[in-house]
Protein backbone atom coordinates (compact mmCIF):
# COMPACT_ATOMS: atom_id res chain seq x y z
CA UNK A 1 0.00 0.00 0.00
CA UNK A 2 1.08 3.49 0.08
CA UNK A 3 0.21 6.11 2.21
CA UNK A 4 0.78 9.96 1.70
CA UNK A 5 2.38 11.58 5.51
CA UNK A 6 2.06 15.16 6.47
CA UNK A 7 2.79 17.22 9.61
CA UNK A 8 1.61 21.07 9.78
CA UNK A 9 1.14 21.74 13.56
CA UNK A 10 0.38 24.67 15.56
CA UNK A 11 -0.94 25.68 19.01
CA UNK A 12 -2.47 29.65 18.60
CA UNK A 13 -2.83 31.58 21.41
CA UNK A 14 -5.21 34.20 20.03
CA UNK A 15 -4.61 36.59 23.07
CA UNK A 16 -0.55 36.52 22.12
CA UNK A 17 0.98 38.89 19.70
CA UNK A 18 3.62 37.27 18.88
CA UNK A 19 4.29 36.58 15.53
CA UNK A 20 4.08 32.84 13.91
CA UNK A 21 5.32 33.32 10.52
CA UNK A 22 7.96 31.71 8.68
CA UNK A 23 10.54 32.33 10.33
CA UNK A 24 9.13 30.69 13.63
CA UNK A 25 8.55 27.29 11.85
CA UNK A 26 11.92 27.36 10.77
CA UNK A 27 13.40 27.84 13.84
CA UNK A 28 11.22 24.70 15.29
CA UNK A 29 11.04 22.32 12.73
CA UNK A 30 10.23 22.94 8.48
CA UNK A 31 10.89 19.67 6.65
CA UNK A 32 10.15 18.62 2.93
CA UNK A 33 10.26 15.42 1.06
CA UNK A 34 12.75 12.40 2.63
CA UNK A 35 14.25 14.73 5.02
CA UNK A 36 11.13 13.68 6.81
CA UNK A 37 11.33 10.10 7.22
CA UNK A 38 14.80 10.35 8.73
CA UNK A 39 13.81 13.33 11.19
CA UNK A 40 11.48 11.73 13.18
CA UNK A 41 11.80 7.74 12.00
CA UNK A 42 12.37 6.03 15.70
CA UNK A 43 11.14 8.87 17.57
CA UNK A 44 8.70 9.53 20.38
CA UNK A 45 6.13 11.40 17.89
CA UNK A 46 2.94 10.69 16.10
CA UNK A 47 5.03 10.66 12.73
CA UNK A 48 7.78 8.23 14.79
CA UNK A 49 5.03 6.11 15.07
CA UNK A 50 3.32 6.43 11.69
CA UNK A 51 7.22 5.45 10.27
CA UNK A 52 7.65 2.24 12.52
CA UNK A 53 4.44 0.94 11.44
CA UNK A 54 4.34 1.85 8.23
CA UNK A 55 7.91 0.14 7.72
CA UNK A 56 6.96 -2.69 9.35
CA UNK A 57 3.71 -3.40 7.50
CA UNK A 58 5.56 -2.87 3.98
CA UNK A 59 3.78 0.31 3.33
CA UNK A 60 5.25 2.75 1.03
CA UNK A 61 5.05 6.51 2.46
CA UNK A 62 5.16 9.55 0.10
CA UNK A 63 6.66 11.89 2.63
CA UNK A 64 5.07 15.54 2.37
CA UNK A 65 6.48 18.50 4.47
CA UNK A 66 6.61 18.40 8.81
CA UNK A 67 6.32 22.25 10.11
CA UNK A 68 6.13 23.09 13.20
CA UNK A 69 5.99 26.04 15.63
CA UNK A 70 6.46 27.32 19.22
CA UNK A 71 2.46 28.31 20.20
CA UNK A 72 1.94 32.01 19.71
CA UNK A 73 -0.24 33.79 18.34
CA UNK A 74 -2.37 33.45 14.64
CA UNK A 75 -0.77 31.68 11.92
CA UNK A 76 0.78 34.23 9.54
CA UNK A 77 -1.93 33.82 6.49
CA UNK A 78 0.84 34.00 3.78
CA UNK A 79 2.57 31.15 5.51
CA UNK A 80 -0.44 28.97 6.13
CA UNK A 81 -1.52 29.27 2.41
CA UNK A 82 2.01 28.59 1.05
CA UNK A 83 2.16 25.47 3.38
CA UNK A 84 -1.43 24.16 2.16
CA UNK A 85 -0.83 24.52 -1.60
CA UNK A 86 2.69 22.68 -1.00
CA UNK A 87 0.52 20.08 0.81
CA UNK A 88 -2.24 19.92 -2.27
CA UNK A 89 0.41 20.01 -4.85
CA UNK A 90 2.43 16.92 -3.21
CA UNK A 91 -0.67 14.86 -2.78
CA UNK A 92 -1.54 15.02 -6.65
CA UNK A 93 2.05 14.61 -8.00
CA UNK A 94 1.21 11.77 -5.72
CA UNK A 95 -0.32 9.26 -7.86
CA UNK A 96 -2.22 6.35 -6.91
CA UNK A 97 -2.83 6.31 -2.89
CA UNK A 98 -4.29 3.86 -0.34
CA UNK A 99 -4.79 6.38 2.42
CA UNK A 100 -3.47 9.84 3.79
CA UNK A 101 -2.20 10.21 7.23
CA UNK A 102 -1.79 13.91 8.57
CA UNK A 103 -0.28 14.57 12.09
CA UNK A 104 -2.01 18.02 13.00
CA UNK A 105 -2.71 20.06 16.32
CA UNK A 106 -6.40 20.98 16.08
CA UNK A 107 -5.83 24.36 17.60
CA UNK A 108 -4.35 26.14 14.55
CA UNK A 109 -5.48 29.55 14.24
CA UNK A 110 -4.34 31.63 11.10
CA UNK A 111 -5.17 34.80 9.87
CA UNK A 112 -8.38 35.46 8.44
CA UNK A 113 -9.56 31.99 9.61
CA UNK A 114 -10.48 30.11 12.90
CA UNK A 115 -10.54 26.65 11.94
CA UNK A 116 -7.04 25.96 9.76
CA UNK A 117 -7.32 22.16 10.58
CA UNK A 118 -10.65 21.98 8.88
CA UNK A 119 -9.28 24.35 6.23
CA UNK A 120 -6.88 22.43 5.02
CA UNK A 121 -8.95 18.85 5.82
CA UNK A 122 -11.78 20.65 3.77
CA UNK A 123 -9.01 20.93 0.69
CA UNK A 124 -7.18 17.81 1.08
CA UNK A 125 -10.34 15.57 0.74
CA UNK A 126 -11.31 17.95 -2.26
CA UNK A 127 -7.88 16.76 -3.99
CA UNK A 128 -8.25 12.67 -2.86
CA UNK A 129 -12.14 12.33 -3.54
CA UNK A 130 -14.57 10.84 -1.15
CA UNK A 131 -12.91 7.19 -1.53
CA UNK A 132 -9.17 7.72 -0.32
CA UNK A 133 -9.32 7.17 3.77
CA UNK A 134 -7.63 10.12 5.61
CA UNK A 135 -6.36 9.36 8.94
CA UNK A 136 -5.47 12.16 11.52
CA UNK A 137 -3.96 12.67 14.80
CA UNK A 138 -4.68 15.47 17.04
CA UNK A 139 -3.24 17.10 19.96
CA UNK A 140 -5.28 16.38 23.05
CA UNK A 141 -5.94 20.19 23.01
CA UNK A 142 -7.83 20.23 19.81
CA UNK A 143 -10.60 22.27 19.35
CA UNK A 144 -12.54 19.65 16.79
CA UNK A 145 -15.02 21.18 14.35
CA UNK A 146 -17.48 19.78 12.23
CA UNK A 147 -14.92 20.18 9.34
CA UNK A 148 -12.20 18.53 10.86
CA UNK A 149 -14.91 15.26 11.66
CA UNK A 150 -16.55 15.62 8.25
CA UNK A 151 -13.58 16.06 6.11
CA UNK A 152 -11.27 12.93 7.95
CA UNK A 153 -12.33 9.72 8.13
CA UNK A 154 -10.14 9.11 11.50
CA UNK A 155 -9.61 11.42 14.04
CA UNK A 156 -7.06 9.96 16.98
CA UNK A 157 -6.24 12.01 19.91
CA UNK A 158 -3.94 11.80 22.47
CA UNK A 159 -5.13 10.26 25.76
CA UNK A 160 -2.28 11.81 27.99
CA UNK A 161 -1.46 15.22 29.41
CA UNK A 162 1.37 15.00 30.06
CA UNK A 163 1.61 14.08 26.03
CA UNK A 164 3.58 10.25 26.48
CA UNK A 165 1.54 8.52 23.86
CA UNK A 166 2.24 10.18 20.81
CA UNK A 167 3.98 8.03 19.37
CA UNK A 168 1.03 5.36 20.11
CA UNK A 169 -1.05 7.49 18.84
CA UNK A 170 0.60 7.55 15.26
CA UNK A 171 0.78 3.97 15.16
CA UNK A 172 -2.71 3.58 16.17
CA UNK A 173 -3.92 5.63 13.41
CA UNK A 174 -2.20 3.83 10.48
CA UNK A 175 -3.35 0.37 11.98
CA UNK A 176 -6.76 1.60 11.84
CA UNK A 177 -5.46 3.42 8.73
CA UNK A 178 -4.57 -0.15 6.97
CA UNK A 179 -7.84 -1.51 8.32
CA UNK A 180 -9.96 1.04 6.36
CA UNK A 181 -7.94 0.42 3.68
CA UNK A 182 -7.88 -2.85 2.96
CA UNK A 183 -11.92 -3.26 4.37
CA UNK A 184 -11.71 -4.51 7.57
CA UNK A 185 -13.48 -1.88 9.13
CA UNK A 186 -16.64 0.23 8.57
CA UNK A 187 -16.12 3.62 10.26
CA UNK A 188 -18.97 5.43 11.88
CA UNK A 189 -18.51 8.19 13.87
CA UNK A 190 -19.83 10.64 16.48
CA UNK A 191 -19.00 14.11 18.09
CA UNK A 192 -20.05 15.78 20.23
CA UNK A 193 -19.03 19.77 21.79
CA UNK A 194 -19.94 20.29 25.24
CA UNK A 195 -20.20 24.11 26.74
CA UNK A 196 -17.06 23.52 28.36
CA UNK A 197 -13.96 25.51 28.14
CA UNK A 198 -11.30 23.20 30.98
CA UNK A 199 -8.89 25.81 32.44
CA UNK A 200 -4.93 24.28 31.14
CA UNK A 201 -3.95 23.22 34.71
CA UNK A 202 -6.85 21.52 35.12
CA UNK A 203 -6.51 19.29 32.38
CA UNK A 204 -4.23 16.40 33.83
CA UNK A 205 -4.99 13.34 33.25
CA UNK A 206 -3.31 11.28 36.06
CA UNK A 207 -6.24 12.52 38.34
CA UNK A 208 -9.29 14.40 38.21
CA UNK A 209 -11.81 14.95 35.60
CA UNK A 210 -9.57 13.89 32.43
CA UNK A 211 -8.88 10.73 33.87
CA UNK A 212 -12.12 9.84 35.08
CA UNK A 213 -13.51 10.30 31.23
CA UNK A 214 -10.56 8.60 30.07
CA UNK A 215 -11.67 5.49 32.41
CA UNK A 216 -14.36 5.91 31.51
CA UNK A 217 -13.50 6.02 27.41
CA UNK A 218 -10.85 2.62 28.48
CA UNK A 219 -14.45 0.55 29.68
CA UNK A 220 -16.44 1.85 26.83
CA UNK A 221 -13.80 0.71 24.21
CA UNK A 222 -14.20 -2.75 25.52
CA UNK A 223 -17.05 -3.03 23.79
CA UNK A 224 -15.75 -5.26 20.20
CA UNK A 225 -17.71 -3.12 18.02
CA UNK A 226 -16.02 0.59 19.09
CA UNK A 227 -12.88 1.23 16.82
CA UNK A 228 -11.55 4.27 19.01
CA UNK A 229 -12.41 7.04 21.44
CA UNK A 230 -10.94 10.23 22.08
CA UNK A 231 -12.01 12.94 24.73
CA UNK A 232 -10.24 16.31 23.59
CA UNK A 233 -9.88 18.50 26.56
CA UNK A 234 -10.19 21.65 24.33
CA UNK A 235 -7.19 24.49 24.31
CA UNK A 236 -9.12 27.39 26.04
CA UNK A 237 -6.72 30.38 24.74
CA UNK A 238 -7.60 30.30 20.86
CA UNK A 239 -10.79 32.76 20.85
CA UNK A 240 -12.71 30.54 18.65
CA UNK A 241 -16.39 29.55 18.49
CA UNK A 242 -15.22 25.72 18.82
CA UNK A 243 -12.78 25.92 21.60
CA UNK A 244 -13.48 23.66 24.17
CA UNK A 245 -14.02 19.79 25.35
CA UNK A 246 -15.56 17.42 22.70
CA UNK A 247 -16.28 13.76 22.58
CA UNK A 248 -14.87 11.54 19.47
CA UNK A 249 -15.95 7.95 19.12
CA UNK A 250 -15.75 5.31 16.17
CA UNK A 251 -17.16 2.18 15.81
CA UNK A 252 -17.35 -0.31 13.31
CA UNK A 253 -20.23 0.49 11.05
CA UNK A 254 -22.45 0.94 14.33
CA UNK A 255 -23.68 4.39 13.92
CA UNK A 256 -26.08 4.20 16.81
CA UNK A 257 -23.25 2.66 19.04
CA UNK A 258 -21.67 5.40 18.59
CA UNK A 259 -24.21 8.41 18.73
CA UNK A 260 -25.08 6.62 22.13
CA UNK A 261 -21.25 6.65 23.71
CA UNK A 262 -20.30 10.12 22.04
CA UNK A 263 -23.63 11.34 24.51
CA UNK A 264 -22.83 9.47 27.22
CA UNK A 265 -19.42 11.04 27.14
CA UNK A 266 -20.46 14.31 26.80
CA UNK A 267 -22.79 13.85 29.90
CA UNK A 268 -19.67 12.70 31.90
CA UNK A 269 -17.84 16.10 31.23
CA UNK A 270 -20.63 17.68 32.34
CA UNK A 271 -21.04 16.39 35.42
CA UNK A 272 -17.73 16.83 35.91
CA UNK A 273 -17.21 20.20 35.69
CA UNK A 274 -16.45 22.41 38.13
CA UNK A 275 -13.54 19.90 38.99
CA UNK A 276 -11.70 21.40 36.07
CA UNK A 277 -11.38 24.86 37.86
CA UNK A 278 -8.05 25.42 39.34
CA UNK A 279 -6.16 27.20 41.69
CA UNK A 280 -2.41 27.73 42.40
CA UNK A 281 -0.86 29.54 44.95
CA UNK A 282 -0.02 33.42 44.64
CA UNK A 283 3.75 34.38 44.21
CA UNK A 284 5.21 35.08 47.55
CA UNK A 285 3.41 32.13 49.18
CA UNK A 286 4.91 29.31 46.84
CA UNK A 287 8.35 31.05 47.10
CA UNK A 288 8.31 30.70 50.76
CA UNK A 289 6.38 27.14 50.90
CA UNK A 290 9.51 26.02 48.30
CA UNK A 291 12.20 28.12 50.38
CA UNK A 292 11.06 26.15 53.85
CA UNK A 293 11.19 22.45 52.15
CA UNK A 294 13.43 19.94 53.59
CA UNK A 295 14.24 18.24 50.52
CA UNK A 296 15.18 18.94 46.86
CA UNK A 297 14.90 19.40 44.37
CA UNK A 298 11.52 21.50 44.48
CA UNK A 299 9.87 21.88 41.19
CA UNK A 300 8.15 25.72 41.34
CA UNK A 301 6.04 25.68 38.43
CA UNK A 302 5.38 28.49 36.61
CA UNK A 303 2.07 27.80 34.89
CA UNK A 304 1.18 30.83 33.46
CA UNK A 305 4.29 31.51 31.55
CA UNK A 306 4.03 28.48 29.27
CA UNK A 307 5.44 28.63 26.01
CA UNK A 308 3.83 25.36 24.80
CA UNK A 309 0.15 27.31 25.88
CA UNK A 310 1.68 30.20 23.31
CA UNK A 311 3.18 33.18 26.82
CA UNK A 312 6.37 34.52 25.94
CA UNK A 313 8.12 32.38 28.43
CA UNK A 314 10.18 35.81 29.98
CA UNK A 315 7.75 37.21 32.60
CA UNK A 316 9.43 37.94 35.82
CA UNK A 317 7.66 37.98 39.19
CA UNK A 318 8.77 34.50 39.97
CA UNK A 319 12.57 35.36 39.73
CA UNK A 320 11.87 39.03 40.94
CA UNK A 321 10.55 37.25 44.53
CA UNK A 322 13.29 34.95 44.52
CA UNK A 323 15.71 37.43 44.07
CA UNK A 324 14.33 39.50 46.72
CA UNK A 325 13.80 36.37 49.29
CA UNK A 326 17.89 35.71 48.94
CA UNK A 327 17.33 31.63 47.07
CA UNK A 328 20.44 29.82 46.51
CA UNK A 329 21.41 26.56 44.77
CA UNK A 330 18.29 27.54 42.25
CA UNK A 331 17.71 27.24 38.49
CA UNK A 332 14.86 29.02 36.62
CA UNK A 333 14.83 27.38 33.08
CA UNK A 334 14.25 29.13 30.86
CA UNK A 335 13.82 32.55 30.39
CA UNK A 336 13.30 33.73 26.80
CA UNK A 337 15.41 36.69 26.06
CA UNK A 338 17.92 37.15 23.21
CA UNK A 339 19.15 40.52 23.87
CA UNK A 340 20.59 39.07 27.50
CA UNK A 341 21.81 36.01 25.38
CA UNK A 342 23.66 38.24 22.81
CA UNK A 343 25.10 40.39 26.07
CA UNK A 344 26.52 37.32 27.39
CA UNK A 345 28.12 35.80 24.37
CA UNK A 346 29.56 39.46 23.84
CA UNK A 347 31.12 39.23 27.36
CA UNK A 348 32.06 36.04 27.39
CA UNK A 349 32.36 32.58 30.33
CA UNK A 350 33.56 33.76 33.51
CA UNK A 351 32.74 37.75 32.80
CA UNK A 352 30.43 39.43 35.23
CA UNK A 353 27.71 41.49 33.79
CA UNK A 354 24.47 43.77 34.68
CA UNK A 355 21.97 43.47 32.32
CA UNK A 356 17.62 43.73 32.50
CA UNK A 357 16.57 40.44 31.54
CA UNK A 358 13.06 39.44 30.99
CA UNK A 359 10.15 41.23 30.84
CA UNK A 360 10.80 42.43 26.96
CA UNK A 361 7.30 41.20 25.38
CA UNK A 362 4.70 42.43 28.20
CA UNK A 363 5.61 44.13 30.98
CA UNK A 364 2.11 43.79 32.34
CA UNK A 365 3.13 40.26 33.26
CA UNK A 366 6.07 41.78 35.22
CA UNK A 367 8.79 44.52 34.45
CA UNK A 368 12.56 43.45 33.68
CA UNK A 369 14.68 42.74 35.96
CA UNK A 370 18.15 44.01 36.48
CA UNK A 371 20.98 41.62 37.92
CA UNK A 372 24.69 41.12 37.96
CA UNK A 373 25.59 37.58 37.84
CA UNK A 374 28.60 36.03 36.47
CA UNK A 375 28.21 34.08 32.72
CA UNK A 376 28.48 30.60 33.54
CA UNK A 377 28.04 28.61 30.23
CA UNK A 378 27.42 29.44 26.91
CA UNK A 379 25.38 26.91 24.10
CA UNK A 380 24.42 27.26 21.11
CA UNK A 381 21.38 25.18 22.38
CA UNK A 382 21.25 22.39 20.93
CA UNK A 383 20.43 18.90 22.81
CA UNK A 384 18.34 15.64 22.18
CA UNK A 385 14.78 15.00 24.34
CA UNK A 386 15.32 12.18 26.59
CA UNK A 387 11.43 11.75 27.26
CA UNK A 388 9.20 10.76 27.88
CA UNK A 389 8.04 13.56 25.68
CA UNK A 390 9.66 13.66 22.51
CA UNK A 391 12.20 11.02 22.93
CA UNK A 392 14.78 11.15 20.35
CA UNK A 393 14.06 14.32 18.71
CA UNK A 394 16.42 17.26 18.86
CA UNK A 395 15.84 20.37 20.92
CA UNK A 396 16.80 23.83 19.99
CA UNK A 397 17.22 26.49 22.40
CA UNK A 398 18.95 29.12 20.12
CA UNK A 399 22.08 30.73 21.32
CA UNK A 400 22.07 29.61 25.45
CA UNK A 401 23.80 31.34 28.09
CA UNK A 402 23.47 30.81 32.33
CA UNK A 403 23.79 33.72 33.80
CA UNK A 404 24.96 33.06 37.75
CA UNK A 405 23.16 35.65 40.47
CA UNK A 406 24.57 34.65 43.68
CA UNK A 407 24.19 31.10 43.24
CA UNK A 408 20.32 31.66 41.63
CA UNK A 409 20.98 30.71 37.76
CA UNK A 410 19.32 31.93 35.13
CA UNK A 411 19.34 30.32 31.67
CA UNK A 412 18.63 32.61 28.77
CA UNK A 413 17.57 31.34 25.43
CA UNK A 414 16.99 32.49 22.09
CA UNK A 415 14.49 30.08 20.95
CA UNK A 416 11.00 29.55 23.02
CA UNK A 417 10.56 26.43 24.19
CA UNK A 418 8.96 25.41 27.64
CA UNK A 419 10.97 23.43 30.42
CA UNK A 420 9.60 19.79 29.98
CA UNK A 421 12.84 18.10 30.02
CA UNK A 422 15.60 17.96 32.86
CA UNK A 423 18.05 17.48 29.83
CA UNK A 424 17.53 21.38 29.33
CA UNK A 425 19.34 21.74 32.47
CA UNK A 426 21.73 19.10 32.05
CA UNK A 427 23.14 20.45 29.07
CA UNK A 428 24.43 23.38 30.43
CA UNK A 429 25.99 22.06 32.75
CA UNK A 430 23.50 21.81 35.46
CA UNK A 431 22.75 18.84 37.52
CA UNK A 432 18.63 19.26 38.48
CA UNK A 433 18.86 17.12 41.35
CA UNK A 434 21.55 19.37 43.07
CA UNK A 435 19.45 22.01 42.95
CA UNK A 436 17.35 23.18 45.79
CA UNK A 437 14.93 24.82 43.50
CA UNK A 438 14.03 24.68 39.81
CA UNK A 439 11.43 27.03 38.30
CA UNK A 440 10.12 25.50 35.27
CA UNK A 441 8.33 27.64 32.89
CA UNK A 442 5.20 24.74 32.06
CA UNK A 443 1.67 24.16 33.06
CA UNK A 444 2.22 19.89 32.94
CA UNK A 445 4.11 18.93 30.47
CA UNK A 446 6.76 19.06 33.04
CA UNK A 447 5.45 16.38 35.10
CA UNK A 448 6.21 13.59 33.03
CA UNK A 449 10.01 14.19 33.10
CA UNK A 450 10.48 16.28 36.57
CA UNK A 451 7.66 14.89 38.91
CA UNK A 452 9.69 11.68 39.24
CA UNK A 453 12.81 13.20 40.43
CA UNK A 454 10.99 15.48 42.97
CA UNK A 455 10.64 15.84 46.19
CA UNK A 456 7.80 18.29 45.86
CA UNK A 457 5.87 20.32 43.10
CA UNK A 458 4.19 23.87 43.81
CA UNK A 459 2.35 25.62 41.06
CA UNK A 460 2.42 29.35 40.88
CA UNK A 461 -0.25 31.94 40.05
CA UNK A 462 2.03 34.33 38.53
CA UNK A 463 1.13 36.67 35.23
CA UNK A 464 1.20 35.46 31.98
CA UNK A 465 -0.87 33.67 28.42
CA UNK A 466 -1.21 30.71 29.68
CA UNK A 467 -3.00 31.27 33.03
CA UNK A 468 -5.71 28.98 34.07
CA UNK A 469 -7.63 31.96 35.63
CA UNK A 470 -9.62 32.31 32.61
CA UNK A 471 -11.42 35.60 34.12
CA UNK A 472 -8.18 37.36 33.51
CA UNK A 473 -9.04 37.11 28.83
CA UNK A 474 -11.85 38.82 27.43
CA UNK A 475 -13.29 36.29 25.19
CA UNK A 476 -15.39 37.49 22.25
CA UNK A 477 -15.98 34.76 19.64
CA UNK A 478 -15.99 31.51 21.57
CA UNK A 479 -19.70 30.18 22.06
CA UNK A 480 -21.75 31.17 24.51
CA UNK A 481 -23.08 30.56 27.35
CA UNK A 482 -20.23 28.02 28.25
CA UNK A 483 -18.85 26.87 31.60
CA UNK A 484 -16.77 28.33 33.54
CA UNK A 485 -17.31 31.80 31.75
CA UNK A 486 -20.85 31.61 32.66
CA UNK A 487 -22.30 29.65 34.82
CA UNK A 488 -24.97 27.27 33.98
Amino acid sequence: MRFFIAMFSHETNTFSTLPSDRRQFEARDLRYGGELLEAYRGTGTCLGGMIDVAEARGVTLVPSLAAAAAPAGRVAAAFYAETTRRVLADLAAAGRLDGVLLDLHGAMVPEGLEDGEGELLRAVRATVGPAVPVAVTLDFHANVTEDMVRHATLLHGYKTYPHVDMDARGREATERLLDVAAGRIRPATAWRQSPLLPPIAGQLTARGPMRRLYDMADELARDPRVVSISVFAGFPLADIRDAGLSSYVVTDGDQALAEELADRLAAAAWAHRREFLHEALPVPAAVARALAADGRPVILADIADNTGGGAAGDTTEILRELLRAGARQTTVACLWDREAVRACVAAGVGATVTLKVGGKVDPSHGAPVEVTGQVRTLSDGRFVHKGPMFRGLEGRLGPTAVLDVNDLKIILISLRWQTLDPEMLRFVGIDPLAERIIVVKSSIHYRAAFEPLAHAIIEADAPGLSSSNLARFTFKRVRRPIYPLDEL
